[in-house]
């Protein structure tokens, strides 16, 4: 396999196992605006904290996808550098034999 072959699979697999891992795991945004909206809804359901909590929600939402992305980025970068040191590595022990 070609060195340009072997680093398009390498992005390709280390891409597909970070946004694999990314969205695997639960995402904890803590944003006091979305309890506030949940707290009103559940004490008075009336049209309007519905709407809020609608509102709330999808920019709850917004933020865990910011989240995941971010997570993706970081996992993809990091796969990455943990792959090209275990080459280098194993290739410098590779020579020395």
């Amino acid at each position: 396999m070609t060195g340009i072959g072997r680093l398009t699979a390498q992005l390709g697999i280390t891409l597909v196992l970070a946004t694999v891992l990314s969205f695997a795991l639960p995402v904890f945004v803590d944003r006091p605006d979305y309890a506030r909206a949940v707290s009103n809804y559940a004490k008075n359901p009336s049209p309007d904290n519905g709407k809020i909590l609608r509102l709330e929600s999808g920019t709850n939402q917004q933020a865990q996808l910011k989240t995941r992305i971010a997570a993706c980025g970081l996992l993809f970068f990091g796969l990455n550098a943990v792959w090209f040191l275990v080459a280098r590595w194993s290739e410098k022990s590779s020579k020395t034999l």
